[in-house]
């Protein structure tokens, strides 16, 4: 099924397409599905300019919606260091790469959508820093290649039938004693699957079923899994899954 948004075209299997016609096509500003903390306005090679807008949404607290966003990546830096490999998937508009830049590793981000990735290169791009197109839904990873790996907010927007697959590539991608640090909102419902209130959300989990997702490939004493409850700034009470996962 297509339907168009903010100027793209979005087909069932993930890739999306510029729609011709349109100038320019816009994005953040008031939109809520991603987060882009800078003005950016850049041509595609394609040659159609984007125009993108800081993340400024009516009604809600931004410095409070960036913090919590930033802090999300903490957890993974927890086990970054000078040097290591970092796998940032999905990386959305980028920001990512600027928190666990600062420790010195060598980061690469991987996102569905192309103009986050073209956004990403241009605001965060350096020589030890990359970001390419990648579907959660169909991961193509190389074995063994990274220290560690990054999924925040991503296993939330594919459903159930995908996360299997997606969580056993991270396990190969992972080299000898890399760490996985997965995010995942828990299911309120009290059921996996999709959050009726949240179109976005097509897998959210609960907690058993989270850590048996986990320990399908992960030995049950290298899982540990830390709960983080908030107060969204839009007042909605929420609770969050980290899955901190250890590759022996």
């Amino acid at each position: 099924m297509n339907r168009s948004e903010n100027g793209l075209r979005i087909i069932c299997d993930g890739e999306e397409l510029l729609a011709m016609d349109i100038d320019v096509i816009k994005r953040g500003g008031a939109d809520i599905e991603r987060l882009f903390l800078t003005d950016k306005t850049f041509q595609l090679q394609s040659g159609r300019a984007v125009e993108v807008r800081a993340t400024d949404i009516p009604g809600i607290d931004m410095q409070d919606t960036i913090a919590r966003h930033k802090a999300r990546y903490m957890q993974v830096g927890l086990f970054c260091r000078p040097g290591l490999s970092v796998l940032d998937f999905p990386c959305g508009s980028g920001y990512g790469s600027e928190v666990l830049g600062a420790l010195g590793v060598r980061y690469q981000g991987l996102d569905i959508d192309p103009i986050s990735i073209e956004y990403a290169e241009k605001v965060y791009g350096a020589p030890d820093k990359s970001f390419r197109r990648g579907n959660l839904k169909k991961p193509v990873l190389p074995n063994e290649a990274f220290d560690i790996i990054g999924c925040i907010e991503g296993l939330e927007h594919i459903e159930l039938e995908f996360q299997d697959v997606l969580v056993g590539s991270f396990h190969k991608a992972l080299k000898s004693g890399g760490v996985l640090v997965v995010s995942s909102p828990v299911a309120l419902s009290g059921v996996s699957g999709p959050n009726p209130k949240n179109p976005h959300h097509l897998g959210e989990l609960t907690k058993p079923d989270f850590v048996a997702l986990l320990q399908r490939y992960f030995a049950p004493t290298a899982v540990e899994i830390v709960t983080h409850r908030a107060r969204l700034t839009t007042g909605i009470d929420t609770e969050c899954l980290y899955g901190i996962c250890h590759k022996r």
